[in-house]
């Protein structure tokens, strides 16, 4: 009897281990989840519909010069457009996106984002032209500092208004367009305050000079931490937008949303298959 018990002992006492060790990383991995979704602004849906009028591309232009990399000329951005006009793609605004991943539902058909960054005089003299012509929603992230009351090459105050009352929607790209990464990486009282500056004082200048509510901050050169995401939370805006490439799916309500450069050298089968 005294062997069956010293036999027997053991083997609960490992039972009872390994059921404490399990319990004990279940509960870091439900600790882990709660981290990284406690208030971060954003839901984890637990079931979601694969299907493509659920997943919509945001593609991203810069300037409209054909100069760069990231620029394509004036009569490219036109076959874009009518690329998209031609195979039944429709343009819808971003904030009307943004509400299906709040209350998620399928586009009837393929449907596009469409943004621009930076805010280049070109936004006025060729964009504005095209957006009259086929109608299409765009939505325009500019830096403060390189918006001039008056100016000849550079983008205005009143060229500004006057794409929104177009159809262009004006949004956040921080004052001076740096690398909020590195500032992030240097770790100083100095440098959280400067990003904290570069996102919250851009927000409050255009919403004084557009006279309108701005949600919605693009990262300059689509880069940023957790840190920078947690500061634009704090500054008001309700989605931040990188430069990861990949399709937005509306059942994934996420904070940070992705977007696509579209290259000078890309083809319209390039495009095509972006937004397949």
């Amino acid at each position: 009897m005294k062997r069956y018990q010293i036999l027997i002992i053991p083997g609960i006492l490992a039972i009872c281990v390994i059921a404490a060790v399990s319990m004990l990383l279940g509960s870091g991995e439900k600790n882990l989840a709660s981290i990284q979704t406690e208030g971060a602004g954003w839901e984890v849906k637990q079931k979601e519909t694969a299907s493509r009028m659920m997943e919509v591309p945001i593609i991203l232009y810069h300037d409209i010069d054909g100069k760069g990399a990231f620029s394509v000329d004036s009569a490219t951005l036109r076959k874009h457009f009518e690329f998209f006009r031609d195979n039944n793609i429709k343009v819808v605004p971003l904030s009307d996106f943004l509400s299906r991943m709040d209350n998620p539902k399928p586009y009837d058909g393929r449907v596009l984002v469409i943004t621009f960054d930076d805010g280049y005089k070109s936004m006025y003299t060729k964009l504005m032209p095209l957006v009259d012509e086929f109608h299409y929603p765009i939505t325009l992230f500019v830096y403060t500092d390189n918006v001039r009351e008056k100016a000849e090459k550079a983008i205005t105050w009143d060229e500004l208004r006057e794409l929104q009352a177009h159809g262009i929607d004006i949004q956040s790209h921080t004052l001076s367009h740096p690398d909020l990464l590195k500032l992030s990486a240097e770790g100083t009282a100095s440098s959280r305050s400067q990003i904290f500056r570069e996102i919250y004082f851009s927000r409050r200048i255009i919403e004084a000079r557009m006279g309108k509510p701005v949600g919605y901050l693009a990262f300059p050169f689509g880069r940023y931490d957790l840190d920078i995401v947690r500061c634009a939370m704090d500054a008001g805006y309700t989605r931040v937008f990188s430069t990861d490439y990949g399709s937005n799916v509306v059942t994934r309500n996420n904070y940070s949303i992705r977007r696509h450069h579209i290259k000078r050298n890309y083809t319209i089968n390039d495009l095509a298959e972006i937004i397949k």
